[in-house]
């Protein structure tokens, strides 16, 4: 299940990371299987929690990783950060490879995220969204991932298939 998934890789990665409270994950996804490999999706998550870190406050819930099923339609992922602003330029090249606002950087995580987002029909997107922290709206970067749903509860195995449940 997306849920199940999710919040095994964020523990993971907020334990590697120490986290801590900094990050928050809301699962509005129940019982729902996806069309997506594991690994991939730990890639995904990895990257974009990355990219979050980089640029996110200290605050507790700066970091957020939201899962929700729109009715009859795709399951949505969202991983949200109270950074700035992307310049316009960055915004412009966000996915494409070796484009990076940062010298120590490759530029490679984000089209590698949107590369496996179309090897499973996903679609990657970013948007500057306000979110609610400690009761108060924050302006952020929210990395949307759409995803199609499995047929049925469960899908297949995720081990050398395109879906997981």
């Amino acid at each position: 299940m997306l849920n199940d998934e999710t919040q095994a890789f964020c523990a993971e990665w907020a334990a590697q990371h120490g986290a801590g409270a900094r990050l928050q994950v809301q699962l509005l996804a129940p019982d729902l299987a996806v069309h997506f490999a594991r690994e991939h999706l730990r890639r995904l998550l990895v990257n974009l929690l990355d990219n979050a870190t980089r640029y996110a406050s200290a605050q507790p819930g700066a970091i957020q990783v939201t899962t929700q099923a729109i009715r009859h339609g795709p399951v949505l992922l969202r991983v949200w950060s109270d950074g700035a602003p992307l310049d316009p330029i960055v915004q412009r090249h966000l996915f494409e490879p070796f484009s990076s606002s940062e010298s120590r950087s490759s530029g490679l995580g984000l089209f590698i995220c949107r590369e496996l987002c179309e090897r499973h029909g996903a679609v990657l997107s970013h948007e500057r969204t306000v979110r609610e922290r400690a009761g108060q709206p924050v302006e952020g970067n929210a990395f949307s991932i759409e995803m199609r749903r499995a047929p049925g509860r469960f899908g297949p195995s995720s081990f050398g298939e395109s879906s997981f449940s």
